[in-house]
């Protein structure tokens, strides 16, 4: 028989080893059921597949990323109920400008969404076909607006499809669509999101789980952007552009006009309040505009106030006030055009 002292120092030998076993069994349990419901989850995941729930994201749900290109006189129903005639180039643009310049013509750009593009009015038609009329033969403008697009998205098109043309001027009209509240940003789907959000950007644009979860808790999961002021939605989104994400788009337009000789202008176009004679309506873009044209020493082409009392809602689409109609687009060109003869003439 041991010895008192040295039984309680072979138990508490032992101690150790019992400590290391038990940890040995929570870790496996842990694992074990991490493992349950990794399971779980993918036979959700694969439920949800089968049923046809689909991912929380989707590119084309948040405007596109182009027009069709060579469409030559295709004719466009919207949801609105009318139809108009719509021509693009071989970039998806709607113009037939061609990237060699005419000798004595100066070259004009204008980028925008798809109020700049013409969005229910035929060939012919739009704000940029207004202004080159306006302007004379002197001068050649492009359309280069792109419907829903964002400051971002014209960064991409320009750099990819605009540089080549090498405008004396570009105005880059700023959308609304900067500011919509998004699940995945546009950067983020061009170039891919950083840090913590990855996993938020994965999920949106993988976890069909993720997605029927959204549903039941947020009343606008459903709709792939909310425009700011008007949700009460608790659900936490990004702006498809951000304050800092503005300013880089903006260099990176900028640089290269600048760097070729040309210049560039900060546009801002008239929405329904402000052909109506009300208030400006209020908009992200005034404010950062200032700021960053004071900055920056870029002009800016404001138009809110030029047609007020020139035909209020006749100058838009009865069923889509949202965008100017042939009256409209020809009433802005007009007023636009001194502006825009100016920075040339400057």
């Amino acid at each position: 028989m041991l010895p008192r002292s040295t039984a309680c120092y072979l138990r508490d030998m032992g101690a150790p080893a019992r400590r290391r076993r038990h940890r040995s069994a929570r870790a496996r349990s842990l694992l074990f059921g991490i493992a349950v419901a990794a399971i779980v989850i993918w036979l959700a995941e694969l439920g949800l597949r089968l049923g046809g729930v689909q991912p929380a994201y989707t590119a084309d749900a948040v405007g596109g990323w182009r027009v069709q290109p060579k469409s030559d006189g295709e004719t466009i129903k919207t949801k609105e109920g009318n139809s108009f005639v719509l021509s693009t180039n071989a970039n998806g643009l709607r113009t037939h400008a061609r990237t060699p310049r005419t000798a004595g013509v100066q070259r004009v750009i204008i980028l925008g969404d798809s109020t700049v593009f013409g969005w229910g009015v035929s060939d012919g038609e739009t704000f940029p076909d207004a202004l080159g009329r306006a302007l004379g033969p002197s001068v050649e403008v492009i359309n280069a607006g792109q419907p829903g697009y964002s400051t971002t998205q014209m960064v991409a098109l320009y750099e990819r499809s605009i540089a080549e043309f090498a405008p004396d001027l570009m105005v880059v009209f700023v959308p609304m669509h900067d500011d919509n509240r998004v699940l995945v940003s546009d950067r983020e789907h061009l170039d891919g999101a950083r840090g913590i959000a990855h996993v938020r950007v994965l999920l949106a644009n993988h976890s069909r789980l993720y997605q029927l979860l959204r549903s039941r808790i947020f009343p606008f999961a459903g709709e792939a952007y909310l425009v700011p002021g008007r949700d009460r939605s608790p659900e936490p989104r990004v702006p498809r552009v951000s304050a800092d994400e503005r300013d880089e788009n903006f260099d990176r337009l900028r640089a290269p006009v600048v760097a070729a000789g040309g210049k560039l202008a900060i546009g801002h176009l008239p929405f329904l309040a402000d052909l109506t004679g009300e208030a400006h309506h209020e908009r992200f873009s005034a404010p950062w505009a200032s700021r960053y044209g004071e900055a920056t020493g870029t002009p800016i082409v404001d138009l809110r106030g030029c047609c007020a009392g020139k035909g209020g809602e006749a100058l838009v689409l009865p069923a889509d006030p949202g965008h100017l109609n042939v009256k409209g687009n020809r009433v802005v060109g007009e007023a636009a055009a001194p502006l825009i003869a100016g920075l040339l003439g400057g």
